[in-house]
Formats: C-alpha cells, sequence, structure tokens
C-alpha cells in the first residue's frame, strides 16, 4: 500500500535534486511529481486528493504561484521517503507567503519494537568409535607326545633270526594333539535412536525503544549586547 509524501521546496534546482533523490531510494519515478506554477487553480485539490487538509493544501498552492515548487511521491514506505526529503531544505508554506513569518520545527520520534521469526537449524548427531581390549579366556588343551625308548639287549640270534633281522622297514606312532582355535561373534548389546518432535514455547521479548518528545520553553527577555536602554 503506497501512501503520499509531499514537500515544498523554494526553487525547481531544489526539487529536481529531491525527485532524484527519491528515485533512488526506491520511489517509481512516474510516481514522483513537481507541481509549479503551471499547475494552476487546480493544484489545491490535488494536493488534498494526496491526503492534505483543504486549507493546507490552499496553503501549499499559495507558496507554488509565489515561486515555490511542491514535490509529490507515491512510496510504500513512507517514512523513509519523508525522511529523505527532510533532509533537503524543506520549506513551509507561510515562508514563501511572506508576512515576516519564520517557521523552525523539531520532530517528535518514538521507537516501535517489531518482534519477528527467523529459522534456526540444530540438533543432535549420533557418531560411533571403535575401541580394543585384550581379553584373556583359559582352555585345557589335551596333548600326546611320542617318546622313544632304547634298550641294550646281549641276546644272541641264531643264523634264521639273524636273517629276519635284517630287513629296512618304517615304524610310525602318531600323536594327537589340541591347538586353540580362536573365533569371534559380534553382538548388538545395546541401541541408541535419535526422535525429533515438534513443540511450541513461548518466549518474551524485552528492548528498550527511545522516544523523543518536543517541549516548549519560553526563552527570558534580555538587552541585546551593544544597545543601552532609552530612559
Amino acid at each position: 500500500m503506497t501512501e503520499s509524501v509531499i514537500g515544498l521546496l523554494e526553487s525547481r534546482e531544489a526539487a529536481q535534486r529531491v525527485r532524484s533523490a527519491l528515485i533512488e531510494a526506491g520511489c517509481d519515478k512516474n510516481s514522483v511529481v513537481l507541481f509549479g506554477a503551471e499547475a494552476g487553480d487546480g493544484l489545491a485539490e490535488e494536493l488534498a486528493d494526496r491526503g492534505l487538509e483543504m486549507q493546507r493544501a490552499r496553503q501549499y498552492a499559495g507558496a507554488v504561484m509565489r515561486g515555490g515548487i511542491v514535490v509529490a511521491a507515491e512510496a510504500e514506505k513512507a517514512d523513509e521517503a519523508l525522511a529523505m526529503m527532510n533532509r533537503f531544505e524543506l520549506k513551509a508554506p507561510e515562508e514563501l507567503l511572506g508576512g515576516g513569518e519564520t517557521v523552525e520545527r523539531a520532530q517528535s520520534i518514538e521507537e516501535q519494537l517489531h518482534v519477528g521469526k527467523q529459522q534456526v537449524t540444530g540438533g543432535k548427531r549420533l557418531v560411533t568409535s571403535i575401541t580394543e581390549r585384550e581379553v584373556e579366556k583359559p582352555v585345557t588343551l589335551h596333548e600326546e607326545e611320542v617318546e622313544v625308548e632304547r634298550s641294550r639287549e646281549g641276546r644272541r640270534l641264531s643264523p634264521d633270526e639273524a636273517d629276519q633281522a635284517f630287513r629296512e622297514e618304517t615304524v610310525e606312532l602318531t600323536a594327537t594333539s589340541e591347538r586353540p582355535v580362536v573365533s569371534k561373534e559380534a553382538r548388538v548389546t545395546g541401541e541408541v535412536a535419535l526422535r525429533k518432535r515438534a513443540v511450541e514455547r513461548r518466549e518474551v521479548v524485552r528492548d528498550t525503544v527511545r522516544r523523543q518528545d518536543v517541549d516548549v520553553e519560553t526563552i527570558k527577555e534580555q538587552p541585546k549586547a551593544g544597545k543601552n536602554p532609552r530612559a
């Protein structure tokens, strides 16, 4: 939604500078219009349609007839556009209408606190790690041993026994022994699961906002330096 912002400048050159600044600030160039004396008698109604009270619109129109230039713009962010215009030397209609009146202004300003929301990502991560440890487990093994026994004998062999005794042969005796065999088996001993659930929580945001008020004070009359009061 757009709103109208209106300012009065003393010359067309100053008004052109304000128009350029508003366009650079984001206003559509077709919505920033300059009104000079050529606007004629319909200027007051035009400014009233843009939001000015009719009495104030007539004052602006009268100031334009005295040589002033009105800058009017349609802006979605009217506060920012008005702040941009206030950087220049805006005039009050009374300053151009004459009458010896000079207007000085001070603004009342108040900050408003706006609280929004921003999505952030967090959570927990499961990381597995492997460690090693030595394990001892006793086992009983059966083992057979082959022993060699030698003995000396003095028995005399007969010729027939001698013929049978001298022959080549192989004599074997095997022994059975047990050796440890190691095997490993993996077993699941536990499980850790991550589960996500949505919850709502209410949080009160506190901050400080500033406010600027304008107070009117009366300046005590003092004689000007270098002049003596008349008797």
